[in-house]
């Protein structure tokens, strides 16, 4: 869905302002920002990526030359994987700044003496995936970072991209995004997979590749999330959408489904590499959840200190 944004800007006549605030103070149009108005009805159909791209669409036409786009606004307009809000903020790199700014309705990030890799996308200038990817792993929570990355890498982004605009940049936690950027991996093809194997990385759990696939004796094969073939351990992500969503029920009935999952869970349990399997939920896998008791169980040993890298995560909010 697309927001069409009307803004109060000189070209507009006096007349047609006063109407468009008229018709937001009675409720049938909506403020995204200062003298900048979108339908209502439209405005609450919409997702949250593209109330940011309205909020952007308001925000940047100001005279914001020089400006860049970065970290969550260019994820929303690349329409890369984000977990949570996009904030209430534009968010752009300032190339003549040495530190941050924060005003009512955007954030500019400190960029002087940064080489910015950019890409324009309708009209705006936005930083480049790989530049996206890297703000987003130096500045935002490792749960959402790591979807963003895998993200970057399936779209071709390719990991010594990703090395080169780490490159003579100040890191706050160099070890977790080092970490981030070594384990992002494109060939997971959900958050749900991204932000379970990052668990797991936390954890200390050996590493899990994606997509495997096993063959069974009626010719049947099943392709899995996560695989740890030294150890024969099985974890799927169920994102639980699948018994919600039309689009992946494919005409069937909840009910269907979970049999059908069932029996499918069964004929991984039967085959002779698999010695145990995992179903993790979205709730399970982010900070906090239940990811370790379910891996434990599974088969999967943790690394030592695991309790505590554990505890450290929830601490850090979404």
């Amino acid at each position: 869905m697309h927001l069409d944004v009307v803004s109060t800007g000189a070209e507009l006549d006096p007349a047609a302002a006063v109407r468009l605030r008229r018709a937001a103070e009675a409720g049938s149009l909506v403020r995204v920002a200062r003298g900048a108005f979108t339908d209502r009805q439209a405005w609450d159909a919409a997702d949250a990526r593209e109330r940011h791209r309205a909020l952007i669409r308001a925000v940047m036409p100001r005279d914001r030359r020089g400006l860049v786009l970065s970290h969550a606004s260019a994820v929303a307009v690349h329409g890369l994987p984000w977990i949570g809000s996009f904030g209430d903020r534009v968010v752009v790199t300032d190339p003549d700044r040495d530190r941050g700014q924060v005003k009512a309705s955007i954030q500019r990030v400190g960029g002087m003496g940064r080489t910015l890799a950019t890409v324009s996308i309708d009209g705006l200038r936005v930083t480049s995936l790989a530049a996206t990817a890297v703000d987003v792993a130096i500045r935002e929570h490792p749960w959402r970072a790591i979807a963003v990355l895998d993200a970057a890498l399936r779209r071709g982004v390719t990991r010594t991209e990703l090395g080169a605009e780490l490159e003579g940049r100040r890191l706050r936690n160099p070890r977790v995004v080092r970490a981030l950027v070594r384990s992002a991996d494109g060939d997971a093809e959900s958050v749900g997979e991204s932000i379970t194997r990052w668990g797991a990385v936390v954890l200390g759990a050996p590493p899990l590749a994606l997509q495997h696939e096993f063959r069974h004796e009626d010719g049947t094969v099943d392709r899995v999330d996560l695989w740890q073939p030294d150890l024969g351990v099985v974890i799927e992500f169920d994102g639980l959408v699948k018994y919600s969503d039309p689009g992946m029920q494919r005409g069937r009935a909840p009910h269907e489904i979970v049999v059908e999952e069932k029996r499918r869970e069964d004929r991984l349990r039967r085959h002779r590499d698999v010695t145990g399997v995992g179903r993790v939920t979205w709730r399970e896998a982010m900070p906090g959840g239940l990811l370790p008791r379910i891996l434990l169980d599974a088969g999967l040993p943790l690394g030592d200190r695991w309790p505590a890298a554990w505890r450290a995560a929830a601490l850090r909010a979404l």
